[in-house]
């Protein structure tokens, strides 16, 4: 049982992980590909406008014909086969479409509020994008790519743009839906939803969708990324990307996969014949084998004589400990400190060896106390230590040493009447990238180098 459930487990985290880190990101890839035409053409086509010199020509010279504004707003949905182009001049307010000039502008009219929001830009932004009625069909929705324009000094004169059907896009996303199997929608910076298939059936904003509002923030303070989460019971992997030209996020969404149940059917099967069996051989590997194998891997990972994590052991942990950083992407701080006995040799050739080791024992005990339930021991060897410390940067873990190297200090060895003071010196790094445990504890080696140049009986951090 435990043979079939291992390897179940196995075949659905490697299923989930070739869904999250190759297929779902491909799906994305192409799904942004697919629809960057329809996407970002329409601000490729609204630039050549805004810098167009007829248009700013025209506007300079008071817009004595209209109809000329008319037939160039026409000619760019022909040549560009657009299904809405505009102007809007900063000077008489006017409304110009392909047909005719439609209405003015009004800063007291609730419908003409994007105008002057798209006014008010900020100098390095030159368009914005926003979703609302078309003005020759108040029953369809467009969105609107609006962009500035200026005359040649850089005076704003008036707003173009292009607009783009939302069912036309709503109808791409319901066929790469089909053709993925995959959720896809688009979120604004705010986290709502700004356009999805006709599916979709959730909250509008993904704050307050169950499963992935907790992971709002982190989804929308990077450009993009892998996430995992759960609704209703159900694993959900998601895959998103920012469109910076749109300040929207494409989510990409794979819920249980096929292959799951597929998995799933076979466990019970192989569970139900081998079930009799599989009871038997635990019972008798767990009374002749597992006591036996259980010491094998105790001597195998712990250091002897303090009872903490050997070298082999450590260098294992920070390899999980890294492969589980690359993958989850955390960017949470993580510190390593080399803790050295001072004048440790002295010691051992005044008192005896015997002494030496009660000093290493006596240190060692000294360190755990001071421990969080996250951080690793290790004797690295000889008199020596490591301590890996999660969720701490080199500030905090210099903190964390100087106060240990203290405590130690003012916690002498008492053996057979006999008072031996004893001191420790402190070298800490931060991890930096994907650096492996050698590189690590180079730096930190430097840093104790550096604290037993300075007196010793002190803690350094490594710095650049």
């Amino acid at each position: 049982m435990l043979i079939s459930w291992s390897s179940y487990e196995v075949a659905r985290q490697s299923l989930n992980n070739e869904i999250e880190e190759n297929t779902l990101p491909l799906t994305s890839d192409n799904v942004y590909s697919e629809i960057q035409q329809d996407l970002l053409r329409p601000i490729f086509v609204s630039s050549l406008m805004a810098h167009d010199t007829f248009v700013r020509d025209w506007v300079l010279d008071h817009e004595k014909d209209p109809n000329a504004m008319i037939r160039y707003l026409s000619e760019i949905d022909r040549r560009f086969d657009t299904i809405f182009s505009f102007f809007v001049s900063d000077k008489t307010d006017r409304y110009y479409d392909p047909k005719r000039v439609l209405e003015t502008v009004s800063e007291k009219a609730r419908r003409d509020q994007w105008y002057f929001q798209a006014k008010s830009l900020p100098a390095d932004k030159s368009y914005f994008i926003d979703v609302r009625l078309e003005p020759e069909d108040h029953a369809r929705l467009d969105i609107f790519v609006n962009y500035k324009v200026q005359d040649y000094q850089g005076n704003f004169i008036g707003l173009t743009g292009i607009g783009i059907s939302v069912e036309k896009i709503k109808v791409l996303i319901e066929k790469y839906e089909q053709r993925y199997n995959r959720v896809i929608y688009f979120v604004d910076k705010s986290g709502q939803v700004v356009l999805h298939g006709q599916s979709f059936n959730r909250a509008m904003n993904i704050r307050q969708q169950p499963g992935i509002g907790p992971l709002t923030t982190s989804i929308l303070t990077v450009p993009g990324g892998s996430y995992q989460y759960r609704d209703q019971g159900r694993q959900v992997l998601l895959n998103t990307r920012l469109l910076p030209e749109f300040d929207w996020y494409l989510m990409v969404e794979q819920r249980d996969h096929p292959l799951q149940r597929v998995l799933y059917m076979t466990l019970l099967k192989n569970l139900g014949i081998g079930a009799a069996v599989s009871v038997v051989f635990l019972l008798l590997l767990w009374l002749t084998i597992g006591g036996y194998q259980r010491r094998l891997e105790h001597m195998a990972t712990t250091d002897k004589l303090t009872g903490v994590m050997n070298r082999q052991a450590f260098e294992l942990r920070f390899l999980l400990f890294q492969r589980r950083r690359g993958s989850l992407l955390t960017g949470t701080p993580v510190a390593l400190a080399i803790i050295d006995i001072d004048h440790f040799k002295p010691i051992n050739d005044y008192h005896g060896h015997g002494i030496g080791d009660r000093v290493i024992q006596h240190i060692a005990g000294i360190i755990q106390t001071s421990l969080r339930r996250t951080d690793s021991l290790c004797r690295w060897g000889g008199d020596e230590f490591l301590v890996l410390m999660p969720d701490c940067d080199s500030v905090q873990a210099l903190a964390r040493m100087t106060t240990l190297s203290a405590l130690i200090e003012q916690s002498p060895l008492i053996f057979d009447n006999k008072t031996i003071p004893v001191t420790v010196s402190c070298g800490v790094a931060e991890h930096q990238g994907k650096e492996g445990v050698d590189a690590l504890m180079n730096r930190a080696d430097i840093a104790l180098y550096q604290a037993k140049q300075r007196g010793r009986n002190r803690a350094e951090k490594w710095e650049d």
